[in-house]
């Protein structure tokens, strides 16, 4: 039997594992989860076995012991290139609502000189900071003051823009390298944003199929849960194109199939980081599904 300072020799006496914080803290990951384990006196039997000689050296062993374990679990979870892969596609998020929203305003500032100009935020933002000198607008008037405003604000949102491209190509370079089976299962992004929601790669990968198709639609389980509507079929997957691009009826289907492969592809990536080609198997399921052809059999 281990617990944390040491583990019951075979003769009934206890062998420490050690004498200092270190030592033990090294050792206490061996420690044995058991009900029979509750009923011991930790404290006399450490103060028996000579580890510590009185109540109050006993406690402040645990503590720092303590103290270690957890700072060595923290930066174990903390060290992974995954936890890169949580922060940068929560960045990305934030790079894009501030996007959206200076792209917005610069859409309806630039409309007050160009009311019947229609064209995507990115083009409006090239032709703002392109504006010729002495341009006469069909819309209100534009003096060099104004121009000046408009290019700064433009500069601004081409720079948010900039570094949301900039952005993607780190998260692509960063799931290559620590999930390479789940980015061709499911692309880059959308497995990024998955890894992000739950919390690492390791944790993703110990998540059951159906779980992982609905990630990301908790709002709707909830209303299931609470009024009974119809249970979700897809949550954040739904934005890979295979599910998006099919037929409302064959969603459901195309969500589970890409879910289960999805599965697989994070623990592959997270267990033994062999690469597979688990995107062409997705691709051809989703071609039998679609022709609405059954698997041969074996």
């Amino acid at each position: 039997m281990k617990v944390w300072f040491g583990e019951q020799a075979t003769g009934g006496g206890w062998k420490i594992a050690g004498k200092t914080p270190e030592e033990l803290a090294a050792f206490a990951g061996c420690a044995e989860s058991s009900e029979s384990i509750h009923s011991l006196d930790f404290e006399k039997i450490a103060i028996e076995a000579g580890l510590c000689s009185s109540p109050a050296e006993y406690v402040r062993l645990v503590h720092d012991t303590a103290i270690l374990v957890a700072r060595s679990r923290i930066q174990a979870l903390l060290s992974g290139k995954d936890a890169d892969i949580v922060q940068s596609i929560k960045a990305l998020d934030t790079i894009h609502d501030a996007y959206n929203e200076v792209s917005e305003r610069l859409t309806e500032w630039y409309g007050i000189h160009y009311p019947q100009h229609r064209a995507r935020p990115q083009e409006i933002i090239t032709a703002i900071l392109n504006f010729a000198p002495g341009e006469v607008p069909p819309g209100a008037p534009l003096t060099a003051i104004d121009i000046a405003a408009m290019q700064g604000f433009a500069r601004a949102a081409q720079v948010l823009s900039d570094e949301r491209k900039a952005l993607e190509q780190y998260i692509m370079a960063c799931m290559d390298d620590v999930a390479p089976n789940l980015s061709d299962v499911l692309g880059p992004l959308l497995g990024a944003r998955l890894i992000a929601r739950a919390g690492g790669l390791d944790r993703l990968a110990k998540l059951p199929a159906g779980s992982l198709q609905v990630m990301g639609a908790g709002e709707a389980l909830f209303k299931h849960i609470r009024e009974g509507t119809p249970s979700p079929k897809h949550g954040f997957i739904y934005r890979h194109p295979l599910i998006s691009g099919s037929p409302k009826r064959l969603r459901g289907k195309m969500s589970r199939m890409i879910a289960g492969r999805a599965t697989i592809a994070a623990r592959v990536d997270a267990y033994s980081g062999e690469r597979m080609d688990l995107g062409s198997d997705v691709r051809a399921r989703a071609t039998r599904l679609r022709g609405g052809q059954r698997r041969p059999k074996a």
